[in-house]
């Protein structure tokens, strides 16, 4: 395998997969895009820009090419260094900075590739990196293996409804699964839960929001899954204009007066639930 890998002048994160790149004796051309590779690298943004993502801190390097894929940030990086796509899903480009790395999702690679996976994430933390990890509930035999290893710094479970609402987005989904999840989560020391209000197809092809009475049931959900009234647990709404389907977009967003009434119905089964103060819409 022979890599190009562009990089930052004083960035840790290219250091580290340079450095990962030499101990594996992978064959790479390093081009900064603050010294002499710039014009490379402007190059390179022009023709791929659909592919690299720019946040509002601008763009999270390194970022690698084999001249066919291409991979940002430190996790997706190492991860295909290690696996080739194998690990794709697993990571993607992070939005925290100095010694966190985000941008892990449990639940969305496959389940065969556990060992790779473990794998990165232990170069990670040996690299003296903090690792904040997110799962839907999916592959709690992964997220066993990161919890005994002591692999997560800090861990959020992303609900996404019901039990109704899991099997109607994934009719192949293990019940069992989510709430062994659940119960992971809920013993590991820094972590939290969160349910996000988002738009749902109705059996009728409506597309109408999650309702009150729903993310109820979602916080009943957690709680037989923890066996406990007591996590913590946030509401968030979704901004519609940040949706992928444009038939969300037309959607009406949800004002913080109006996550009052979904915080009461969850607060019936977990009593510290509390709205994401952060929300903005």
């Amino acid at each position: 395998m022979s890599i190009t890998i562009f990089t930052a002048t004083g960035c840790t994160r290219c250091k580290i997969v340079k450095e990962y790149m030499d101990c594996n004796g992978i064959r790479y051309l390093e081009k900064d895009m603050k010294a002499g590779g710039k014009d490379d690298f402007q190059f390179f943004y022009k023709e791929n820009r659909s592919l690299i993502y720019r946040g509002a801190q601008g763009i999270e390097f390194p970022i690698i090419t084999d001249g066919k894929e291409i991979r940002q940030g430190i996790g997706a990086s190492i991860a295909f260094l290690k696996s080739g796509s194998a690990l794709d899903g697993f990571f993607s480009v992070g939005t925290l900075r100095k010694e966190w790395v985000d941008g892990i999702h449990i639940s969305s690679g496959s389940a065969d590739q556990i060992d790779d996976f473990i794998a990165v994430l232990k170069y990670l933390k040996q690299s003296k990196l903090s690792l904040f990890v997110e799962t839907n509930g999916k592959n709690s035999k992964i997220l066993e293996q990161v919890n005994s290893q002591k692999l997560a710094d800090a861990v959020v479970m992303k609900i996404l409804g019901s039990e109704e609402i899991y099997k109607k987005l994934d009719p192949s989904i293990e019940i069992a699964d989510i709430k062994k999840s659940m119960a992971l989560v809920a013993q590991m020391e820094n972590h939290k839960f969160e349910i996000t209000i988002f738009p749902i197809i109705r059996d009728n092809g409506e597309i109408s929001y999650m309702t009150p009475e729903e993310v109820g049931e979602a916080a009943k959900f957690l709680e037989e899954g923890t066996g406990s009234k007591k996590n913590t647990l946030i509401i968030k709404a979704i901004d519609p204009q940040e949706a992928t389907m444009s038939e969300y977009k037309a959607l009406e967003p949800l004002l913080t007066n109006d996550l009052f009434v979904y915080r009461t119905k969850a607060r019936k089964y977990q009593v510290f639930a509390d709205i994401d103060k952060s929300n903005k819409v």
